[in-house]
């Protein structure tokens, strides 16, 4: 009897020491995925006018990186680590409708920028710029 139980033991305490070094701290702000010793955050406020979901894409010599979707009519905010070496302009792609892309804007380490998706994509542009 002795012997399951404190196997049992072992078990459930073996389950406590989870995590180690090699596991990021989700509320450490300057640990983002995917980070490089080269890249540094960036956020990104999105304001979603249109009445459509919307999923941002930002782009970076070429590569596509999701950054989220934003539900219709809210704004989000996102976080990404960005080499500042790099401009960046934004894919949004639409739910059921057309998608747009933004100018192109220079960023530096820590930046913030914004994200304006109208609420006509295709008469209205959508609109990145520095804060």
């Amino acid at each position: 009897m002795i012997r399951p139980l404190s196997l049992l033991v072992a078990l459930a305490l073996s389950g406590c020491g989870g995590g180690g070094a090699g596991s990021p701290n989700p509320f450490d702000q300057s640990s983002i995925r995917g980070a490089s010793p080269s890249e540094d955050p960036i956020q990104i406020d999105v304001q979603n006018s249109n009445f459509n979901d919307v999923t941002i894409w930002a782009i970076r010599s070429g590569q596509r990186i999701r950054l989220g979707r934003v539900t219709g009519k809210t704004d989000q905010r996102f976080r990404i680590a960005w080499n500042a070496a790099l401009p960046i302009y934004f894919s949004i792609d639409v739910v059921s409708g057309r998608g747009c892309t933004t100018n192109s804007l220079p960023v530096e380490p820590n930046a913030r920028v914004w994200l304006m998706i109208p609420a006509n994509i295709g008469l209205q542009p959508c609109q990145a710029g520095r804060r």
